[in-house]
């Protein structure tokens, strides 16, 4: 007999996980990304950075972006705990926030005529973002399962027993 509806809903989305690896890394890098949202939200924004994200300040002032920052970051601290069945939704999150972000550096140079030298902030938060990706399909150690072998050893011992 399958489950009821309400039983499926509560077993998805009632309750939080167990704290396990994916918790700690959503945790801290929801925490980072809220320390750089907030730090677009309470500085202004230097030349150089002003001229390196042109193409988001097209787009919306730099508190908006700060606000998706926090935004962000609070989603993925929220993901290191709930909804008990998925525990990696929180990686969607921040991938997307790091690929877009690096976009914004690539066509500042690309299209608003911005320094070369913002082409490594672009690979660095498009690697980040790859490394958000990378890490959600990781197995928790706790989850991970060990199968040991009996040594050649052991066998040839009880053989000849």
């Amino acid at each position: 007999m399958s489950p009821t509806p309400r039983a499926r809903f509560k077993r998805r989305f009632v309750g939080i996980r167990p704290w396990v690896r994916h918790s700690l890394v959503l945790m801290v890098a929801g925490c980072a990304y809220m320390t750089i949202g907030a730090s677009y939200l309470l500085s202004q924004p230097t030349d150089s950075r002003s001229v390196a994200l042109q193409v988001a300040f097209n787009v919306a002032p730099v508190e908006f972006w700060g606000t998706v920052f926090v935004l962000c970051g609070g989603l993925s601290v929220i993901s290191s705990r709930w909804p008990p069945v998925t525990e990696t939704w929180g990686y969607i999150v921040l991938t997307s926030l790091s690929a877009g972000w690096s976009a914004t550096y690539l066509l500042g140079v690309v299209i608003e005529d911005a320094p070369n030298s913002n082409l490594s902030s672009a690979v660095v938060w498009a690697l980040l973002a790859f490394i958000w990706y990378a890490v959600s399909g990781l197995v928790n150690p706790g989850q991970a399962v060990v199968v040991i072998e009996p040594h050649l050893d052991d066998e040839l011992n009880e053989k000849g027993d």
